[in-house]
């Protein structure tokens, strides 16, 4: 590994596939290397960057998925399949976001283990995560009360803190030259370095990670 890295920042969105897919790997990164590891959502797939699930864009993202859990192990349902994507409805991350941002406020040491309970909700019990509801499910899930959550989605600093955390996401990603996620980056004494691929085993072995 080199030895200057100090710590890293996955650039995601929570309703990537890609991010999803890569979690045991990012947990490996960070138990291999025993360096911190932060996560920072980009927006990718908020507000005006969401769109419309119709049946074209349902079987693309189904077809996407499954070459996901080919290759990694993680679990995209059927009760996903047809509660999910077949039901249609707005693609849009920013809600899920926000529950982040919430959620991993709360618990910093734990916001891998955040994300993934947030994105299992969709991709494993096939639940809607643009329903607050199902978010504040997760939280009680999580520990955080319902009532103190609900009170978070509709607190007007928490909602500027969450903006304002996708806005740095999206400057480092300007920084590091990428468009997509995920992008796992080195905070290193040198400056920020993007590790090239997630899935690429060389790329992995250069930062000392053996997948």
């Amino acid at each position: 590994m080199s030895n200057d890295i100090q710590s890293f920042e996955l650039l995601f969105d929570p309703l990537c596939g890609w991010c999803y897919g890569a979690h045991p790997i990012v947990r490996e990164v960070a138990a291999q290397t025993g360096k911190p590891l932060r996560l920072t959502p980009t927006g990718l797939f908020a507000g005006a960057n969401g769109r419309e699930m119709d049946a074209g864009f349902a079987a693309y993202a189904w077809q996407n998925d499954q070459r996901i859990m080919q290759m990694t192990g993680q679990q995209f349902s059927d009760a996903y399949r047809r509660d999910v994507l077949q039901a249609g409805g707005r693609f849009d991350s920013w809600l899920l976001t926000l529950a982040f941002h919430i959620l991993s406020s709360a618990q910093p040491d734990d916001a891998l283990a955040v994300l993934e309970a947030l994105q299992q909700a969709r991709y494993v019990a096939g639940q809607d995560v643009s329903d607050v509801n199902v978010l504040a499910g997760v939280a009680e899930g999580l520990g955080m009360p319902r009532a103190a959550f609900l009170a978070a989605m509709q607190d007007d600093a928490t909602v500027r803190a969450a903006r304002a955390r996708l806005q740095a996401g999206q400057q480092a990603q300007r920084a590091a030259g990428v468009r997509g996620v995920p992008a796992l980056l080195a905070h290193t004494t040198n400056g920020i370095r993007l590790i090239p691929s997630l899935y690429d085993p060389a790329s992995l072995a250069a930062i000392g990670v053996d997948i």
